[in-house]
């Protein structure tokens, strides 16, 4: 029996996709000791990676959208530092930084913490896992509209892309299905505070943002935070967010002493513009989506509006994608100024 169990276990390990780190990610050294995982673009995407050496091992910022991803970041770890990973940070409850979470505890039996904000963990229990349920039942229809497309095309470069869009989400299905969503075993309200001898490191929860539980993960001898998707290189994504608390939580974090910040996607970002772009983008949006809604504006009027007053303002300052991501972000607006949502 023992056996059948062993072999069946090898035969899983052998049906898992092979991934290589610098296929995923670009590891950027943002101070000494400490890294940014820069997460490369896939059709199912991973967020970026904080890496901080401590004095007996190591602590990660966020385990990517599956635990394949964070294996590979594991391995490319493991051939520059012989240190155990004792620390994981979930800086909330989104699929693509917490979907990782298994691969840390199987690499080192001997113990990992997963911390996480108690209002992340339990938004993994009560959102994340019937996510992850609904995402297993829907997938197989957005395959076969891959399929479908990819039968219609013609241009060699757009079936190229589309031949490996199938095969990453082929192969994201299989793996979603033998996942083992692992919670964080750590959780705090405020803050918690590793203090080594070699470095400091402070995880905050200042306030609602991108989500309930969003976390800091602040470095103040290096001067460098980690801010998951509460702030990133992209547009901002609001779809579980608190817009109003969002602008004072950022507010909050720009008043810390740093100088880099590694968001959950996108680039490194050196100095606070950023902080100052997301936070007057979030205040013209609320103001201009509340102006509509007071006029009699229909969501579909609101849309409207709004976004041609915010792709005057914005357009070039966010990524090329920000006239269709403005789009969901006037949404959540409208529905919150109209009290249909926090």
């Amino acid at each position: 029996m023992k056996r059948a169990v062993l072999l069946a276990v090898a035969v899983l390990f052998q049906t898992l996709p092979l991934v290589c780190a610098e296929d995923l990610f670009e590891i950027k050294e943002v101070a000494p000791g400490v890294y940014a995982a820069i997460a490369k673009p896939q059709y199912k995407v991973n967020c970026n990676a904080a890496i901080v050496m401590l004095d007996d091992g190591l602590l990660l910022v966020d385990t990517h959208s599956k635990p394949s991803a964070a294996r590979a970041l594991i391995a490319q770890i493991k051939t520059v530092t012989d240190k155990p990973v004792k620390y994981v940070v979930n800086t909330h409850f989104h699929w693509d930084h917490y979907q990782g979470n298994e691969a840390y505890p199987s690499s080192w039996p001997a113990g990992v913490e997963i911390i996480s904000s108690e209002a992340t963990r339990e938004n993994i229990v009560n959102r994340g896992i019937p996510r992850v349920k609904h995402e297993i039942t829907t997938m197989p229809k957005e395959i076969e509209g891959l399929k479908a497309e990819l039968a219609k095309a013609t241009d060699a470069k757009r079936k190229a892309e589309l031949e490996e869009n199938l095969r990453q989400a082929e192969e994201y299905l299989r793996e979603l299905k033998m996942m083992q969503v692992t919670l964080p075993t750590m959780t705090f309200d405020r803050s918690l505070i590793l203090h080594r001898k070699s470095r400091t490191v402070e995880i905050l929860w200042l306030g609602r943002a991108h989500t309930e539980g969003d976390v800091f993960v602040f470095l103040p001898k290096e001067r460098v935070i980690a801010s998951g998707d509460a702030l990133h290189g992209w547009t901002p994504f609001m779809g579980d967010s608190y817009p109003y608390d969002w602008i004072q939580t950022l507010d909050k974090a720009e008043r810390l002493d740093f100088a880099v910040a590694i968001g959950g996607h996108g680039d490194v970002m050196h100095g606070k513009a950023t902080f100052e772009l997301w936070k007057q983008y979030f205040q013209d949006l609320m103001d201009e989506t509340a102006a509509a809604f007071a006029g009699g504006a229909t969501l579909d009027d609101a849309r409207r509006q709004v976004s041609a007053k915010l792709m005057a303002k914005y357009t070039g300052r966010f990524p090329d994608t920000f006239p269709k991501d403005v789009m969901a972000n006037i949404e959540k607006a409208y529905r919150v100024v109209s009290g249909q949502t926090d």
